[in-house]
């Protein structure tokens, strides 16, 4: 073999090796990102049906805002969240049994956690790394009913009362709901974006003629 022969042949080896090499990075990040996307799914899919279970069966009012023994959100004067919303499977009294979600971020980790709230003691993380929680309120004809609506009164029973709420939250008809995921690992956030759904629910007790 001349010495010709021999470089030839060697640059085909490299070329082929940088090849390999340059797919086998390639592989990697794909065996590496296909279980996070799973999972990614998994935690949409799962915060999608626990919400829809309780949005479906909701009774009147249905309150944008945490409510319950602990972080009253009302006794501190807020009767409107973007990321909160509170159900109850029969008429609201202060003794119902209540669903609060909301977001909630952790300043230890930096994970951003969907939690639910019992209204008693109870107040545990639902899914995580959900980046965006989110809901709109949707009247009679689809119209859209805008925050200032749920602040103002009247108020029901009283303006005293501390379980009081606006009354307008009784002209609910329909509920918005955006839920956004971020992969769990930051190094594969570069490879897989994050996910978002929207999706629309009319509880049946806020429909009933």
């Amino acid at each position: 073999m001349t010495l010709g022969e021999v470089l030839v042949a060697s640059a085909i080896t490299v070329t082929l090796m940088g090849t390999v090499a340059g797919m086998s990075g390639s592989l990697q990040r794909l065996f590496d990102t296909q279980p996070e996307y799973g999972d990614m799914n998994q935690r949409l899919r799962g915060a999608i049906a626990v919400l829809t279970n309780d949005l479906v069966g909701a009774a009147p009012p249905v309150m944008p805002y945490r409510a319950g023994v602990h972080r009253h959100d009302p006794s501190d004067g807020i009767f409107y969240r973007t990321d909160a919303i509170t159900l109850v499977p029969t008429t609201w009294d202060p003794g119902a049994t209540s669903h609060t979600y909301y977001l909630k971020d952790d300043p230890a980790t930096g994970v951003a956690h969907l939690m639910r709230y019992d209204g008693g003691e109870s107040d545990l993380p639902l899914a995580d790394h959900i980046t965006r929680l989110e809901f709109e309120y949707f009247g009679e004809g689809a119209t859209t009913l805008t925050p200032e609506l749920f602040q103002d009164g009247p108020w029901f029973p009283d303006e005293r009362d501390r379980n009081r709420f606006d009354m307008d939250l009784l002209r609910i008809r329909r509920i918005r709901v955006t839920l956004r995921v971020e992969a769990a690992a930051p190094a594969l956030r570069r490879f897989l974006p994050d996910r978002e759904i929207t999706f629309d629910v009319a509880p049946r007790n806020l429909n009933r003629e």
